[in-house]
């Protein structure tokens, strides 16, 4: 359960770092964008942990 945290913190902050040096400023869009995509990489990462 810990990994994938860290996993979906890390996609979080990974997605946030590229779209802000992409677009040089913080939206809310791109807030909103990176924290389903950590949540989504979480959930899956999860998901083939408990599986595999």
């Amino acid at each position: 359960m810990s990994t994938a945290i860290i996993f979906g913190v890390a996609i979080f902050l990974g997605w946030i770092i590229l779209d802000v040096v992409k677009h040089k400023k913080l939206q809310l869009e791109t807030v909103v964008t990176s924290l389903v995509a950590g949540i989504v990489g979480a959930v899956f990462w999860f998901i083939l942990d408990r599986f595999i």
